[in-house]
């Protein structure tokens, strides 16, 4: 079944009625997609991570939980629809708060608009229900373990804001 993105332009902005396939990768020079990311942090100062699926692209390593915005969803919507489908668990929408907005392009060659989430919510893993063919395992560790992975390589590289991400969230944790 082929999925369509809704198309945004430089300035954020969505292009009302222009749509892209996915997969196809041919939006225009100043056109990008909706790509949204969800760190999920608990009252103590935990995060959740998952580890993708071994025949996915960056297969085998750990990642904050996120995906490309369907045609038709804002960014919010879009964000708790994957944590829903990947994790299996619900967010509360007003836990959420908008981190980080910026511009990246793919290896694949397509261009995004990332949205940053970042939910204060407590999970626990018995709530997880995990989405086979995405996520091969999932687990909450603390920001400093976070940081050791990346610095391991063990950890998505591509998230250029994680130190500043995760100073931001001690400091509103004390």
């Amino acid at each position: 079944m082929r999925e369509y993105w809704d198309v945004y332009g430089e300035d954020y902005r969505k292009i009302e009625g222009k749509v892209a396939i996915r997969g196809k990768h041919d939006l225009g020079p100043h056109e990008y997609h909706l790509v949204v990311y969800a760190w999920i942090i608990s009252d103590d100062g935990r995060v959740v991570i998952s580890r993708r699926q071994k025949g996915k692209s960056f297969g085998g390593t750990w990642e904050c939980t996120g995906g490309c915005a369907k045609a038709g969803e804002d960014s919010k919507s879009a964000v708790l629809r994957e944590v829903r489908e990947e994790l299996g668990i619900t967010l509360k929408e007003e836990n959420g708060t908008l981190y980080k907005r910026y511009k990246r392009r793919f290896p694949v060659g397509a261009k995004a608009i990332c949205d940053v989430w970042i939910f204060r919510q407590n999970v626990t893993s018995e709530e997880f229900s995990l989405q086979a063919d995405e996520v091969s395992d999932v687990k909450i560790i603390t920001l400093d373990e976070l940081l050791e992975m990346q610095s391991r390589g063990v950890f998505k590289k591509r998230y250029f804001y994680i130190e500043n991400m995760i100073r931001d969230c001690k400091v509103s944790h004390t």
